[in-house]
């Protein structure tokens, strides 16, 4: 089996010659053997084939200082004879977007504090997530829905997202976004990046006087939980006779792990510790444009 040493850094254009001749020899000395690197893109992202019977565990540890030594990511990534995947199942929250979506509507009620507790409780996994959506949910209670539509307007993309989506989907891969969030922002997502399919939960709005609508503090059954993205990769593996290996899945808490753990690639995306021991690769210098190039993709078959 081939095996492929990725490292990447999209912050800073910082992969000189040096770093790459540092690697080089790292290899060298592990394996034996002269093993020329790849240009994914310049500065930014560069892959050595490996053998893997022909390295040893050494190498990975000098990999691994030589992250926290240079803020490079460092990733061993393990592949089929086809790289590219056929399914991307994205979380958003972080993930896609930069912030926490029920967190930015807490700040703009003036509940920050007590929601993004909760948020970080449950993405680290000491809170139960579906306890953690209810309870969150809860403190919105009573707020004009204007606040949803705000929300729509302020956040923020995540470099690399609209490529990672669109190179995907021109290469005939099915996209899918999947979140414990909400359908308001999923679909307004969907639209804005084009993915083929989202999943989210609901939050339940009724209608007031003179037409105005208003956050009731209750989420719409069925609740999608942590066990629900799992369960959306199983379905679209079934619905289009791939195997698990065919997919690459990416997100940064503890209700992705189980999604993380039956990918083919699972990538923790600046993501927390309890992610971090399931996930297959780690990135925390590299934007989402690191999943595509951990298929291979290089920066000229990159769609814009």
């Amino acid at each position: 089996m081939i095996e492929y040493l990725l490292i990447s850094n999209t912050k800073e254009n910082k992969i000189s010659n040096f770093y790459l001749d540092l690697v080089s020899s790292h290899i060298e000395k592990s394996t034996n053997e002269k093993v020329s690197f790849r240009e994914l893109s310049f500065r930014k992202a560069y892959e050595w084939g490996l053998v893997s019977t022909k390295y040893d565990s050494k190498l990975k540890k000098i990999m691994s200082d030589f992250q926290l030594n240079y803020e490079i990511d460092c990733n061993f990534i393990k592949t089929t004879e086809k790289r590219k995947k056929k399914l991307l199942i994205a979380d958003m929250d972080s993930t896609i977007i930069k912030e926490e979506s029920l967190d930015e509507l807490a700040r703009q009620i003036g509940k920050e504090k007590e929601v993004s507790f909760i948020t970080n409780e449950a993405m680290n996994g000491r809170v139960e997530f579906k306890k953690a959506l209810i309870d969150r949910v809860a403190i919105l209670k009573g707020n004009s829905t204007d606040i949803l539509e705000t929300l729509k307007k302020n956040i923020n993309i995540n470099d690399g997202a609209k490529e990672l989506v669109k190179t995907m989907n021109m290469n005939g891969s099915i996209t899918v976004l999947v979140s414990g969030g909400f359908t308001f922002l999923t679909e307004y997502l969907k639209e804005l990046l084009d993915f083929k399919y989202t999943h989210a939960n609901t939050l339940q709005i009724i209608q007031k006087e003179f037409q105005k609508f208003e956050i009731t503090g209750k989420v719409e059954e069925p609740i999608l939980d942590k066990k629900a993205k799992l369960e959306y990769l199983n379905t679209y593996v079934k619905k289009y006779n791939l195997n698990y290996n065919d997919t690459i899945c990416v997100g940064d808490g503890a209700n992705d792990i189980e999604m993380i753990n039956h990918a083919g690639i699972g990538v923790s995306y600046y993501g927390k510790t309890a992610l971090n021991k399931a996930a297959d690769i780690h990135f925390n210098n590299t934007s989402l444009l690191g999943l595509l190039y951990a298929q291979g993709y290089s920066d000229n078959e990159i769609f814009k």
